[in-house]
């Protein structure tokens, strides 16, 4: 699988496609990471996470759950900040604290039978909290929201 990923070469949807044209789709499926993906539409609501889901569905063999907060993304947009400033910042928060929608985005994948594997992904850097603690919140919310 690929994981398309911010400051990377595959990173806008448009990306993300064309990778998908040049490859065969028996042999390369997609990592869809909701954070990732949000942050490289340049929008800052959940439709855009629904709407890749629905483009690239059927390349979709694993899935990374993340949060992408707003707020900070249009910072990072309008200061030019660059990845790792945006991460530093917070770009990425824990679940339920940002813009994606993951009860919606868990039934588009209960809708489509997935059977995969989904991962959180969080990024705690040295002085945004304690790992431990983060993991713990978000698994509570994915317990909040029937997960």
């Amino acid at each position: 699988v690929f994981h398309h990923h911010c400051a990377g070469y595959v990173e806008t949807p448009d990306e993300i496609g064309r990778l998908l044209e040049l490859t065969d789709p028996d042999l390369l499926g997609l990592v869809f990471d909701t954070g990732h993906y949000l942050y490289g539409t340049g929008a800052n609501d959940s439709a855009a996470v629904l709407n890749g889901l629905d483009r690239f569905g059927e390349r979709v063999w694993y899935v990374h759950f993340k949060d992408c907060e707003p707020q900070i993304a249009e910072q990072a947009r309008s200061k030019g900040w660059d990845y790792f400033t945006a991460v530093g910042h917070g770009l990425f928060c824990e679940l339920g604290r940002g813009a994606v929608d993951f009860e919606a985005v868990t039934a588009w994948l209960r809708d489509r039978d997935y059977r995969g594997f989904i991962t959180v992904e969080q990024d705690v850097l040295p002085g945004m909290g304690h790992p431990k603690a983060s993991a713990q919140r978000n698994r509570d919310y994915l317990r909040s929201i029937g997960l």
